[in-house]
């Protein structure tokens, strides 16, 4: 976008699609700017510096992610059916569990989902306080175990890795358990472990009750 030593004119809009291509994993000012074509002093007229760029971007993918509520599930149900939405579309758009990770909401699609959850979960009976409780912990579950999923899968092949399991077939003890645990995948894990999240959550935290002062 530089023309005869004028940096042509772009816009937001520009710097949105730039930074969506690029993605999150490997967003910068200086990326974006070379993808537009343009220097980084020109982009900061648009964007006050890395974090907002973060925002802007991280905020038009979560954009795309339209939550799907079935009335029918009770709330056990739901809360697991949303922390699956979340692992599948963060899976998708690397990047995005660290950014729901850091800091959340930063802005209206953050909004749009909690508020989405507001409703979805005061069908089943649950004041807004309550369901914000419940969906920020399913949200803190999933986005956690979904990171730690992908720094994983980031590891294998590595000497890390192999080390790590020699370690592990250096215990008897760990032999005979891994023995009983069933062949799984990394979805199987979740589901196993947000499933027993959501059910222990509401049982803790029924319809109509306010939220607990204290877990214990």
């Amino acid at each position: 976008m530089k023309t005869g030593g004028r940096t042509a004119s772009f816009t937001l809009s520009d710097v949105i699609e730039a930074g969506i291509r690029i993605g999150l994993v490997r967003l910068s000012m200086q990326g974006v700017a070379d993808a537009l074509g343009v220097t980084t002093a020109a982009l900061y007229r648009h964007v006050a510096g890395r974090s907002a760029l973060e925002t802007l971007i991280g905020e038009a993918i979560l954009d795309k992610l339209k939550l799907v509520d079935d009335p029918a599930e009770p709330a056990a149900a739901h809360l697991a059916s949303f922390a699956m939405q979340l692992r599948r579309f963060t899976l998708g758009h690397p990047g995005t569990a660290q950014y729901l990770q850091r800091l959340f909401p930063r802005g209206p699609s953050g909004l749009r989902l909690l508020e989405h959850q507001i409703v979805a979960l005061g069908r089943r009976g649950y004041d807004p306080a309550a369901a914000v409780a419940l969906s920020s912990s399913m949200a803190t579950m999933a986005i956690g175990a979904t990171v730690a999923e992908q720094e994983r899968a980031s590891l294998l092949g590595t000497p890390a890795v192999e080390e790590a399991l020699a370690v592990m077939a250096g215990s008897e003890l760990l032999r005979q358990a891994s023995a009983g645990i069933p062949d799984h995948t990394p979805e199987d894990y979740f589901v196993f472990l947000i499933t027993a999240a959501a059910e222990g959550l509401v049982a803790r935290l029924p319809p109509g009750h306010p939220v607990p002062r204290t877990a214990s």
